[in-house]
């Protein structure tokens, strides 16, 4: 008998839910996904994943990977940022964790002090990596504007026989960076290089951006200067504008500058 009141009023419940939720328009809430993930104590993760952590490295790689957003973050480390960091600690010799989660925080994330903290887990374990160390020391130098950490990370880059096939220029690099603390051509080179060895998608996209922004910077310059020799097109290679009296880029730009953002402890 209680057994089927219980039935009836749960019933009873569910038809007076429905009706409610068909009668009133409720207000549509959006939740980041910053604000909506959940973040799990490293400690927990490790208890829960006894004798099975590459398996549930494995998961959580691939939830982040099908989760990822775009969404920027200021003063603080994003979700990704703590996904990743968790997986490093579940799966420390998980290697794409660090290349590819360090490259998404940097780039896509905008959460700078966050890449920098993966590549530093990762370059614990695969210390003279060409790539780690490559993008690592870009995050240091044109994100952070850590001048000194980069030139480690580049020295360590000069002595892979990686570094011929795809950094030729770091050499020179390297003795412009130590003689004058670089500039804005040295930055292209870095860059373009970077977009360069970057496989189609978001995040040459977003390297795309970048690129334009600091050769028409360059070119500009050069152009409203009178110098000779300037470049003529844009990154898209279109001709810049020129309207009274002045070299113009057809479309608008941002300053491609260090970020120096402060890291939180």
């Amino acid at each position: 008998m209680n057994k089927l009141i219980s039935i009836f009023i749960i019933l009873t419940f569910l038809t007076i839910s429905n009706f409610v939720n068909s009668k009133i328009d409720f207000p549509k809430i959006e939740v980041s996904k910053e604000e909506s993930t959940y973040k799990f104590h490293d400690s927990l993760i490790k208890v829960f994943s006894i004798g099975q952590k590459r398996v549930v490295s494995d998961l959580l790689w691939v939830s982040t990977l099908l989760m990822g957003d775009e969404e920027r973050v200021f003063n603080e480390n994003s979700w990704m940022f703590h996904r990743f960091m968790t997986i490093s600690k579940l799966e420390p010799l998980f290697y794409a964790n660090y290349e590819h989660g360090g490259l998404y925080l940097s780039i896509i994330k905008d959460d700078v002090v966050g890449a920098k903290k993966v590549y530093e887990a990762g370059l614990k374990y695969y210390p003279n990596d060409f790539w780690l160390n490559y993008n690592a020391a870009f995050n240091d130098y044109f994100e952070l504007g850590n001048i000194e950490d980069a030139l480690e990370k580049y020295k360590v880059c000069l002595k892979s026989p990686l570094a011929k096939q795809h950094a030729q220029y770091l050499p020179s690099l390297i003795a412009r960076i130590e003689a004058s603390k670089g500039g804005l051509k040295e930055a292209l080179i870095v860059l373009l290089n970077h977009y360069n060895n970057t496989a189609n998608g978001l995040l040459k996209e977003r390297l795309h951006i970048n690129v334009y922004a600091l050769k028409s910077e360059i070119d500009l310059k050069c152009l409203n200067a009178g110098a000779k020799n300037c470049q003529k097109q844009d990154f898209d290679e279109v001709d810049y504008l020129y309207k009274n009296g002045k070299y113009l880029a057809v479309k608008e730009w941002v300053k491609f500058r260090p970020k120096n953002k402060k890291k939180r402890e």
